[in-house]
């Protein structure tokens, strides 16, 4: 608090009005004292009492005191003189002293304060020819609290009423503490106030709030403010819930199988205070044997049978309650093994991976998760079915390709009807070669006479079917029809001819094709399609 200029002028009494005023006007302009309006000293401390002096320039310092007030009256308790020292009375000789005397400072510092000390001190200074200037300070003697956090009467359950938390304590304190507590939780708060008898008071104030586990380790604050404290005392307090255990089993993943070793269940428990009793036990028939319990865990000392699977129970409890997890084990049947195929080496660069012979490979794709084992049959069922119904389908398609090509084979009584440049056309390709015998050029020549320089291809069939002149019986009979008869008379097949004598050309090769009426059976009208689509007389010789 900063200090205010006090002034004063002694003055006698019954003198007048123009006495006091020019005192008055030469002490402001002659010296002045500075001292705070209050101090507070706290109990069992030391405290400063300051006072500056402020002297002008045709004054001259002669003494600086403190003194008292006292219901008596006022007594001295120093003295300052430039030329004599500095003066303490025995009873403050121990506890007090000047802290820099000079001309210009006059501060007191007053040792291990007790309530006694509460008062008005005056700061008075000697100067010459003016005389005394004073000032007056009050001091305030304050009672730091002693603060401390105590817990609440009963312990935090988990679920509970409103139970009280904590309690903070601001004890004997002057004047009275101001206490709260700072906290994010949906408590409510009770002060207390007790007065001593020393004039100070004590505060209390309690927090009371409805417990949860899911705070367990919240941390609270007291908060404490005092005239006599710098700064906001802050005591911090951990919240303490306790809980019955939250039980869990670790170990069993659901995949357990007959025969497999070294398989445990662990019984494991959150709680608060920690679980201090555990226990196995099966519900649905006895523990089976060669079965260890070492604190919380279930240990197999042999391998897995089948009647091992069953409901097993784990307990644990703790200062609050008992509480047990139940897990249903299922011994499953054993893993087959995975196929495997002899891979051979693989040889190439430097950087090729070499796979040894005869160690057996297992394929796959190895992002892949493995098929289950129930799913290998049916994969591999539906792979050959598939492949039985792929060599079917081919099947069907090569036989119906061949029963098509067959079908466009010519035949050899295919019967068609050709017009009259048709039938002066020689097939290049059936030209007859030249044969070394004799016989066969006197048989060549017999059959231009007949059929000018026309060649003719020789068959191999018998004689008695088609004889030498090229007539069947049919052609003859026919003939020998058309020469009783006369020249006007034409079979039906001839006139049909006569009427068509060329149909459409063929989409395949291109030779013009009669229906079977369109057969002509006389020597004139009796052609025959081979094969690769030429056009012969029946009359000639088929090679």
């Amino acid at each position: 608090m900063s200090p205010s200029p006090l002034k004063s002028c002694p003055g006698q009494r019954g003198r007048a009005a123009f006495f006091h005023l020019l005192c008055g006007i030469t002490g402001v302009w002659g010296s002045q004292v500075l001292v705070p309006q209050r101090v507070n000293a706290v109990l069992g401390k030391n405290v400063t009492l300051g006072c500056r002096v402020q002297v002008g320039a045709n004054l001259t310092l002669t003494q600086s005191s403190w003194e008292r007030r006292l219901p008596s009256g006022s007594v001295t308790v120093a003295v300052y003189n430039p030329l004599f020292g500095i003066s303490i009375p025995p009873e403050f000789i121990n506890r007090l002293y000047f802290r820099s005397p000079t001309s210009h400072d006059a501060t007191i510092v007053l040792e291990n304060v007790g309530f006694s000390d509460v008062g008005i001190y005056t700061c008075k200074v000697a100067t010459f020819p003016l005389g005394n200037t004073q000032a007056t300070t009050t001091v305030t003697v304050l009672v730091e609290p002693k603060v401390f956090v105590s817990a609440g009467s009963t312990a935090l359950i988990d679920g509970g009423n409103d139970t009280v938390v904590a309690t903070c304590i601001a004890e004997r304190a002057r004047p009275p503490a101001e206490v709260f507590w700072e906290s994010n939780l949906f408590g409510q708060s009770e002060v207390q106030l007790f007065d001593d008898v020393n004039g100070t008071t004590s505060t209390q104030v309690r927090y009371l709030w409805q417990p949860t586990r899911h705070i367990q380790g919240h941390t609270l604050a007291c908060v404490v403010r005092h005239p006599a404290l710098q700064t906001d005392f802050r005591i911090p307090y951990q919240l303490d819930v306790q809980f019955a255990p939250d039980v869990s089993v670790a170990g069993y993943d659901g995949d357990w199988y007959v025969g497999q070793d070294n398989v445990q269940m662990t019984c494991r428990a959150n709680a608060n205070p920690p679980a201090h009793h555990f226990r196995w036990v099966r519900l649905d028939g006895e523990m089976p044997e060669a079965v260890e319990i070492i604190n919380s865990t279930l240990l197999f000392l042999r391998p897995l049978q089948r009647n091992d699977s069953g409901v097993y129970r784990c307990e644990a409890a703790n200062g609050v309650s008992l509480r047990s997890r139940d897990v249903r084990i299922l011994i499953q049947d054993p893993p087959t093994m995975p196929s495997t195929i002899t891979a051979p080496v693989l040889t190439g660069s430097a950087s090729s991976t070499l796979v040894d012979e005869t160690g057996p490979v297992l394929l796959g794709f190895p992002t892949l998760e493995a098929l289950p084992e129930s799913n290998l049959g049916a994969v591999v069922g539906g792979a050959v079915g598939g492949a039985l119904f792929l060599l079917l389908l081919l099947s069907l398609v090569g036989v119906c390709y061949l029963q098509k090509r067959q079908a466009f084979h010519g035949s050899y009584y295919t019967k068609q009807c050709l017009g009259p440049s048709d039938l002066q056309k020689a097939p290049a390709q059936h030209e007859l070669q030249p044969t070394e015998a004799g016989g066969s050029s006197q048989h060549q020549d017999h059959d231009r006479e007949e059929w000018g320089d026309r060649p003719r291809k020789h068959s191999n069939y018998s004689e008695e079917e088609y004889p030498a002149n090229g007539y069947t019986r049919a052609m003859r009979e026919s003939a020998h029809l058309s020469q009783q008869q006369g020249p006007e008379y034409r079979s039906p097949q001839q006139t049909r001819c006569a009427r068509h004598p060329r149909s459409p050309p063929p989409r395949g090769n291109g030779s013009a094709s009669m229906s079977e009426d369109c057969y002509d059976s006389g020597p004139d009208g009796d052609y025959v399609a081979h094969t690769d689509g030429s056009v012969i007389s029946r009359r000639e010789w088929y090679v």
